[in-house]
Formats: C-alpha cells, sequence, structure tokens
C-alpha cells in the first residue's frame, strides 16, 4: 500500500508540473521604440536604419532552446500576418529573412527572461513609408523547428516610420526625423542606448539600439549621413562607444532629448543622463535639428561629480559597506530661488561613491548638491559647490556639518561615517505616520523586490524597516533646504 501511494504521489506531481508549464505564453514588450527610419524607395531601400527591441516570453517550456521570428507589420494587418523586415540571425551573423536562432534559453520556470533582437527595415512595396504605423508579430519554436505560419503574438506598441532619405517620401513635415549620434560611450560599449525626449520613468523611447561594439552590423546605406552609416556598419570614421539612433523632429518632438538611458544586456538600468532643455552640454540643441540633421551626443564633454553619500538604512557598520543601490542628484541654484539647474540618475557603490555626469553645468558656477533617494530623506549639501574644468567632488559622509542644517545621521564610529536619513517612503520631505503606513501594510501582505519599503535593502518589508523609520519619526526627521 505504501509503495501504491507514493506511486500515485508522484504522479500526482508530474501531472502538477506539466500544469505549471502548460500555461498559456505571453510576451512581454520590455523596449519598442516609437520610431525607425522609413524606405527610401517602393520596392528599395538605402536609408536602412536598423532598432532593436527587448522582448520576454513566458510560460514556454523550462530550460529549452527557442528560435523566434520576428517581423514588423502595418497596424492594420491581419493578426496572421507577419509583416516585413530582416532581423538580425546570430548563426548567420546576419540581417537575413525573420529568424533569429537560439535566441534564448528558458528559465527552470519557462521564462526566457529579457532577450534583444535587431530588426532592419527593407524596402518592402506596402510598408515602412514615412508616416505608416507599424507593430511587431512574434513567433517561436523549438531550436531549429519549424514555425507556425501565423505568429504568436502581436505588439501592442506602435512604431512610425520617419520620412529620413534624401528625397523626401511625403510632403507632410509631421512625419520628418533626423539623428541622433553619441560620442566617447566607450565604457558601455555592447550596452543598448535609449533616447526619451522626457524625464518620465513611465516614458516609452523615442528609439532604442546598441553602442558600438555592436552584435549587429549593418549593410552599408548610400543614403544615410556618412557619419550615421560609419556608426552603424561599425567602420569608417566611427569607433567603439559611439551609437546612432532615428529621431524625430518638429511636430512629433518639440522637446527634443532629454533622457538617455543605457542598458544592460538584462535590461537592467547602467546608466540615466538627462537635460532639462534639450541643449546638451557640448551645444547640441536637440529640440530645433532639421530633417536630416545629425545631432551629436559627446560623452566626454559632459561635466562629472564624484559624489561620497550613505544611505541610514542601506548602510552596515560591521562591515563598512553600503548595499548599492541608484540615487538622484540634482543641481541647484545657490541663491534665491534655488532652481533646479542639472540632475542625473546613477547610483552609490559599496563604498557610497558615485559618478554623476550632468549636461548643463558651468566651471565656476556655485550649486547646491541635492541628493535624492527612493526612500530616504532629501539632502542638500551644506554650501555651493564649484565645477572646475568640468569636474567637482563632494562628500557627505565625513560630518553631519556637510549636509544642510546637519540634516544626517551618524551610522559608524571607526571610521566616523554620516548618512542621510532613511524612512521617507512617500517621499514627501518628512519620515512620518504615512510612511509607517506603507511599510505595515507591505510588511503585512509580506511584500518583497524593489519596494520603496524595504529601507535596508534586503528586498523585504519587515519589522527592521518598520523599526528605522519609527525612530526618525518620533524625532520629527524630515527635509531640510535653504
Amino acid at each position: 500500500m505504501k509503495i501504491k501511494i507514493t506511486a500515485l504521489l508522484i504522479s500526482l506531481s508530474f501531472v502538477l508540473a506539466e500544469l505549471c508549464y502548460s500555461a498559456v505564453p505571453v510576451m512581454i514588450e520590455h523596449v519598442v521604440p516609437q520610431f525607425f527610419g522609413s524606405k527610401s524607395g517602393a520596392s528599395a531601400n538605402n536609408s536602412r536604419t536598423p532598432f532593436s527591441v527587448c522582448l520576454e516570453i513566458q510560460g514556454l517550456s523550462p530550460n529549452t532552446t527557442y528560435d523566434v521570428q520576428i517581423g514588423v507589420g502595418l497596424t492594420t494587418d491581419a493578426a496572421t500576418v507577419y509583416g516585413a523586415g530582416n532581423i538580425w540571425n546570430r548563426n548567420r551573423n546576419a540581417f537575413t529573412g525573420q529568424r533569429d536562432t537560439a535566441a534564448f534559453t528558458t528559465d527552470a520556470n519557462g521564462n526566457s527572461g529579457p532577450f534583444w533582437s535587431y530588426i532592419q527595415p527593407t524596402g518592402n512595396g506596402s510598408r515602412f513609408n514615412a508616416g505608416q504605423l507599424h507593430n511587431l508579430r512574434v513567433g517561436y519554436t523549438l531550436s531549429g523547428g519549424s514555425f507556425s505560419s501565423d505568429p504568436a503574438f502581436v505588439g501592442t506598441k506602435v512604431m512610425t516610420a520617419l520620412d529620413i532619405p534624401i528625397t523626401p517620401r511625403t510632403t507632410e513635415t509631421t512625419d520628418d526625423g533626423a539623428f541622433i549620434t553619441g560620442k566617447n560611450f566607450s565604457s558601455y560599449s555592447g550596452k543598448f542606448v535609449l533616447l526619451f525626449n522626457d524625464t518620465s520613468s513611465s516614458a516609452l523611447p523615442l528609439s532604442s539600439y546598441q553602442i558600438r561594439t555592436a552584435t549587429a552590423t549593418n549593410t552599408s546605406q548610400s543614403e544615410l549621413p556618412v557619419s550615421v552609416n560609419d556608426i552603424l556598419i561599425q567602420g569608417g570614421t566611427s569607433s567603439v562607444g559611439d551609437f546612432a539612433c532615428v529621431f524625430p523632429i518638429g511636430a512629433n518632438n518639440p522637446n527634443g532629448l532629454r533622457k538617455i538611458e543605457i542598458r544592460n544586456s538584462d535590461n537592467s538600468v547602467a546608466q540615466v543622463l538627462m537635460d532639462y532643455d534639450g541643449t546638451w552640454q557640448n551645444g547640441t540643441n536637440t529640440s530645433a535639428l532639421l530633417r536630416r540633421d545629425v545631432g551629436v551626443i559627446d560623452f566626454a564633454q559632459l561635466f562629472r561629480l564624484d559624489l561620497t553619500a550613505l544611505i541610514e538604512g542601506f548602510y552596515s557598520a560591521s562591515s563598512n559597506t553600503l548595499v548599492p543601490d541608484a540615487v538622484t542628484v540634482e543641481l541647484h541654484q545657490s541663491t534665491s530661488p534655488f532652481g533646479i539647474m542639472d540632475y542625473n540618475a546613477s547610483g552609490l557603490g559599496s563604498s557610497g561613491t558615485g559618478r554623476f555626469y550632468l549636461c548643463n553645468a558651468v566651471n565656476g558656477t556655485s550649486y547646491y548638491v541635492v541628493l535624492k533617494h527612493r526612500n530616504s530623506v532629501e539632502t542638500w549639501s551644506s554650501a555651493g559647490v564649484l565645477f572646475t574644468a568640468g569636474t567637482a567632488n563632494y562628500d557627505f559622509t565625513s560630518s553631519a556639518s556637510q549636509a544642510y542644517g546637519s540634516n544626517m545621521v551618524q551610522v559608524d564610529v571607526s571610521p566616523v561615517e554620516f548618512a542621510v536619513y532613511s524612512g521617507d517612503v512617500n517621499q514627501d520631505g518628512t519620515v512620518d505616520a504615512s510612511d509607517l503606513g506603507v511599510i505595515d501594510n507591505d510588511a503585512f501582505t509580506f511584500a518583497s523586490g524593489y519596494i520603496p519599503s524595504d529601507l535596508n535593502g534586503d528586498g523585504f518589508a519587515d519589522a527592521s524597516d518598520y523599526s528605522l523609520a519609527d525612530n526618525n519619526a518620533f524625532n520629527f526627521v524630515g527635509r531640510i533646504a535653504p
């Protein structure tokens, strides 16, 4: 009887496992650009501008390698249509067809995780003309298998083809496009660059592609500006660390370029550069670009702030280390009304150091440095900071007096270290009952992950986070600014 029961339990476990992996697969469009370049002729294209997309497919067989098929269809196409365009085939090392072999291997849960694919528009007669609206069409199969004639997924994000050939494809100006190129981003070689026209975390990227050295190498295009073509073919006058993207202008984009995000292969953010007016440090006014202009962003000409700071809940006195996390640095006028002049998001490492690149700072001008973190009290430098030859340094940790109003807490005695206060979960400038309520609710529901209520960076909301915020609320901790 015991053997029969054991056998039954084993059979049930297999049935349950099969049920777990028989869920209907779903596709997540992590990164799909709003724009790409149009064709140059009815059935020819000498202005092909490849773009990158980051997708994820969940609900597949676990620990299995898959091929994908990706096409670009008109939004008016039937769901049974794959559309056109060439995908970069890793096996053939070329833009050819729509199949990418061994695009990903699923994990134990049957999820692909984020994977990047590279798509090159073609001269297809009915697609890729300026102003036309498109979406992705995606299929999958076991590596080496056959694809269904119908795509498994039709994307929901819309991509518009921009008029970029030498001879305009339409008489309208609303679909005109230009280009943004980047120079000297060599420290981010092989990562992915996303361009945005605002600084909102919910904004969709205007463009997306890979920084040289790139996985995909474009074929030479006679109708692209030489500097753009050289980057995309990874040759000519271009260098490692350069990138090139199509860019909307005019009515489609009066803001110009306001944010550059650089992402890793797992789609995590490696660097964020932000500009509040669209005119970057090297003088490129991205909101005034004309059709086929090439706006250049030179990383080497951005100003650099080297900052040292600690976060109360994220710091361990026993190891003298900080749980690394993302923070935002703002530069404010040093005189009333103390308006914001520049900002950048980056990370503080385990030693509390971070490097922030700024697009609008001026040498010899004094700025308050303002540090913001997802669940900490906004903290201002005690005095203005000057940039000299494009660089500046500031250390918040050496003394409480490094913060305006000495608004920091001592977190270590050997060495003596000061940190910004933790606990402002809702970022309203004070640690109070409203923050405690968020932590309490998250702890009650066993919330975990990258959440504001996690004050010590361990990935969970629990009593230790509540205790830290409660202590600071009791002491009326809050923002102090000029």
